[in-house]
């Protein structure tokens, strides 16, 4: 079988709860070596959780797949020079911390990159490496307040229930790495990848954006919705099933399915545009036909027709959905203490030539001292002890 894409590609990783991992687990996947960076005596901040509650061991894998783990402490003497050493040996640091922690120990972008030109360095941070609020601590709830998308949402009270900034910016960060990459095979160079994740938000915040440009965005309150015939119905088995027709031909099937054939030639509802008038109307023709269908029977009609749909899958239903199992998404291959049953989400991205895999499940802290710091580095058994009674490993 040909190697992975990014075998011999050794990745320095700094960064703790979802962000960093989840960009340095796309990266591991490929086959880069991944050694995760943690603080001792208890590591990072998601592992000293698993601590508390050995239930949540398996969301710590999800983010810490196929990587190593070792423990050094930049903020102790002598720290510093043991992780230059190992900088030399890298082709990517990546960290998030709030800006200005890595100088604060000595170990920023000017320096690292002195010891190695090469190197490509990625820091995500809620609010980016310049500008007034670049100093700023933030986390997910922060970022998607920040750029619009909790108003954008209509999120008016509590959270967001998926910390989409957190996992959005760990893949945006990983395509950012991989294009470095690609910019240093062809010219030798390396650089600073800077992702804000208030930056990302505001990006695909595309309510904010038609607003500005759009006359019908600016008219509709944020409960309203722009698109017609694009939305979530319930259903007589008290479940629900999401509608979506954008095109002429799927307008014109979807009102033949149910009933509604007379609605095609109705001058109001002639294009996509003038449908956008009579969303409230359209809603509900299509709610007195759902009502008078369980889910999956009209899940069954509307596929048949080729009409776009989904049944609103809940929690408890996912990780039993055929198309995802056939896909193979399912990893169940690794067992955890207190815990019945884990499922690991594989590899998103499918390669016909080098397909990524999982093969490990998290490292334990510090599990790969020995082969990093004796292996990599060439350090004797004495200097590691003396490390080790200092406190730096």
């Amino acid at each position: 079988m040909p190697g992975k894409i990014l075998e011999g590609i050794r990745v320095l990783d700094l960064s703790q709860f979802i962000s960093g991992p989840y960009c340095s687990s796309y990266l591991a996947d490929q086959g880069a070596e991944v050694i995760k960076v943690e603080v001792p005596p208890y590591g990072e901040a998601m592992r000293l959780f698993t601590l508390f509650d050995k239930q949540m061991s398996p969301l710590f894998s999800i983010l810490n797949r196929n990587k190593k783990s070792i423990t050094i402490d930049l903020s102790q003497a002598g720290a510093k020079d043991v992780f230059l050493n190992l900088v030399e040996k890298a082709d990517v640091v990546l960290e998030n911390f709030i800006p200005g922690t890595m100088k604060r120990w000595g170990v920023d972008y000017d320096v690292l990159v002195g010891k190695n030109p090469r190197l490509i360095y990625a820091a995500i941070s809620g609010f980016g490496q310049t500008g007034p609020r670049s100093d700023l601590p933030a986390f997910d709830l922060v970022a998607q307040a920040a750029g619009g998308i909790m108003h954008a949402s209509n999120i008016t009270e509590g959270t967001p229930r998926i910390p989409f900034a957190d996992y959005s910016s760990g893949l945006a960060c990983a395509l950012g790495i991989m294009q470095a990459l690609f910019h240093r095979e062809r010219t030798g160079e390396g650089q600073f990848v800077d992702l804000s994740m208030q930056d990302l938000m505001y990006s695909v915040n595309v309510r904010a954006q038609v607003n500005e440009f759009m006359d019908k965005a600016r008219s509709r309150d944020l409960t309203a919705r722009l698109l017609p015939t694009y939305n979530q119905y319930h259903t007589r088995d008290g479940k629900s099933v999401v509608l979506v027709t954008i095109t002429e031909n799927q307008f014109k099937r979807l009102m033949g399915v149910i009933g509604r054939e007379e609605l095609v030639s109705d001058e109001r509802l002639s294009n996509v545009v003038k449908r956008m008038d009579h969303i409230e109307f359209l809603d509900e023709v299509l709610e007195a036909y759902t009502q008078k269908h369980d889910r999956d029977e009209i899940v069954k009609v509307m596929r048949e027709n080729r009409i776009p749909c989904s049944p609103v899958v809940q929690i408890d239903e996912i990780q039993e959905d055929e198309q995802l199992a056939a896909r193979g998404m399912f990893n169940r291959s690794f067992s955890f203490d207190d815990v019945a049953r884990a499922t690991i989400p594989n590899p998103v991205i499918k390669f016909s030539g080098s397909p990524a895999d999982i093969a490990t499940k998290a490292p334990d802290l510090g599990q790969h001292n020995e082969e990093v710091y004796a292996g990599l580095l060439s350090m004797d058994s004495d200097s590691l002890k003396k490390l080790k009674r200092r406190h730096v490993i």
